[in-house]
């Protein structure tokens, strides 16, 4: 009789630890599954530019990008940034006074075209401008348009 019920409080034992080891293994934010809405809590998802996910492959990865992503301030960034994630090929022009010694054939302007940046691209720019807008240097104003040489 005392095997008996050692093998009733055994076999909750074994279901709890492996049910311990299960939860270890959804926890973390990469094959979280039943704490994927804790994770998105946490990170700011869902993103107001993507909006909600339903799959939960690409919640996993948004989570983890987010976790893991640092933002730069360089042009070279966003072009990379706009190309790597979403395919579009972007050219990114930076506007500043003129100043003595600028050259003729780069974009300027007056003061307020400080940290000014002209993103253009022969696709459509809607969702890239909420996205860039968003991860922007907070000294940056942003124009997007289209291919064209003229603002």
């Amino acid at each position: 009789m005392v095997w008996f019920w050692a093998n009733i409080i055994a076999q909750s034992y074994v279901r709890n630890s492996d049910r311990a080891i299960e939860l270890l293994k959804v926890a973390f934010p990469s094959t979280a599954t039943e704490l994927i809405t804790e994770w998105e809590n946490t990170v700011g998802l869902p993103d107001l530019c993507v909006g909600p996910v339903e799959d939960i492959a690409t919640r996993q990865m948004l989570v983890v990008d987010r976790l893991v992503s640092s933002i730069e301030s360089s042009t070279d960034f966003y072009i990379a940034y706009a190309k790597k994630y979403f395919g579009i090929d972007i050219v990114i022009d930076q506007y500043s006074p003129f100043r003595f010694g600028t050259s003729f054939n780069r974009p300027f302007g007056y003061e307020e075209w400080s940290h000014t940046w002209r993103i253009r691209s022969d696709q459509d720019l809607q969702f890239l401008s909420c996205i860039f807008t968003r991860m922007a240097p907070v000294h940056t104003y942003i124009l997007f348009g289209p291919f064209a040489d003229e603002l």
